[in-house]
């Protein structure tokens, strides 16, 4: 079987969390015989782990951002950055979305999609309010969504929300969480607590993430005299904002930015809570991770957050996505910091019992039965 594989993830990271799920997939298809070739950012093929795919045998196919021109270009169906993909004879294609709707922004890929005969597999990593607003966009996506062979989501929210979005039943769903990059076998040891260690594991991205957020609720009066510090791991376009905002809220001595950390245990052998108020998600990779580890979390209700995280039992979770909403829900896990140890063992429980034993192998399954319809999709 030959696969073509495309990440819509674009030039802004060398790696995203996002890539985990296509990239395990593209192992586990070449130790099968398969034949692999992957379209991808440019910026994203330089990566070690796009490097470790080449020596395995995958092929990469790297593309650059549009500009002005190939973007006019594009629109009008003059230009496409993923022609040799869609020529390759490919038996199915896997299609990685970071987001609902990438599509609709990347004008040359679905206009591929609206003429290629190849059956394929869609995985929606992450969807929020919000991000599908037009009716022209809709229309679109409900086209390429309706004619996909599967649709994978990461979480049950990204799929519901989908579906209000496109008023479209997605009968074709298959729930499929991200998976772990390294497996957990016991829990990381609790730190000392002096003081009580805070994380976000998660790109610096304002938009998605919401690090300003957690910074005005830490910032209030009742938390300048507690024992705490907040570490923001990971990269991102935002990093100098959020050092601004950490002096402007006088927090220099509470909060630091701890940049990438390659094995996440290494961050939780530090840490006691993990903390993710977010406003966009699919099933964070970084949640998964930190829960594995035996850590509690408070989360926002964003993609999959809340439907691994147990209200007082494993974390909390926070009502709503504003600033003073997130202080109180704050105010409950510090209250309870004396139980933070067993939420976090109860965490690593739960997270076990979601976790898929053979993932890359139930998606190359779906990948077969796509191929064996062929363009009857």
């Amino acid at each position: 079987m030959n696969i073509g594989i495309i990440s819509t993830i674009g030039n802004l990271y060398n790696w995203a969390g996002s890539e985990e799920m296509w990239r395990g997939v593209a192992i586990a298809a070449i130790g099968t015989g398969a034949g692999v070739t992957v379209s991808m950012a440019d910026r994203i093929s330089t990566s070690r782990q796009v490097k470790d795919l080449q020596e395995k045998g995958v092929r990469i196919l790297p593309r650059k951002e549009l500009n002005g021109m190939t973007r006019r270009l594009a629109t009008r169906a003059m230009f496409s950055r993923f022609s040799k993909i869609f020529s390759q004879k490919h038996d199915v294609i896997l299609v990685s979305m970071g987001g609902i709707a990438d599509c609709r922004w990347i004008p040359d890929l679905l206009e591929e999609f609206t003429r290629t005969q190849i059956p394929y597999v869609v995985v929606v990593q992450a969807n929020a309010e919000g991000l599908l607003q037009e009716e022209e966009g809709r229309v679109l996506l409900r086209r390429f969504y309706a004619r996909a062979a599967s649709v994978l989501f990461v979480s049950e929210h990204n799929r519901e929300l989908a579906e209000r979005q496109l008023g479209l039943d997605l009968a074709h769903a298959v729930l499929m969480p991200n998976p772990l990059r390294s497996e957990v076998h016991e829990p990381v040891s609790w730190p000392d607590e002096a003081p009580f260690r805070l994380a976000e594991v998660a790109r610096l991205e304002l938009a998605d993430k919401q690090q300003d957020h957690l910074l005005k609720a830490l910032s209030g009066k009742a938390w300048q005299d507690r024992n705490w510090q907040l570490t923001f791991y990971g990269s991102g376009p935002d990093e100098g904002h959020i050092r601004r905002l950490i002096d402007f809220y006088e927090l220099q001595d509470k909060v630091k930015i701890g940049g990438f950390v390659s094995d996440f245990r290494d961050i939780w052998r530090d840490n006691h809570l993990h903390i993710l108020p977010s406003r966009r998600e699919g099933m964070p990779l970084s949640l998964i991770e930190s829960m594995a580890c035996g850590r509690p979390a408070l989360v926002t209700r964003a993609g999959g957050s809340a439907e691994l995280v147990e209200e007082g039992i494993s974390g909390w979770i926070c009502p709503g996505m504003h600033p003073e909403v997130l202080a109180e829900t704050l105010e409950h896990a510090w209250e309870a910091r004396d139980r933070w140890q067993a939420l976090g063992l109860a965490a690593r429980d739960k997270i076990l019992t979601v976790s898929e034993p053979d993932w890359e192998g139930r998606i190359l399954e779906i990948l077969k039965e796509a191929s064996r319809k062929g363009g009857q999709v």
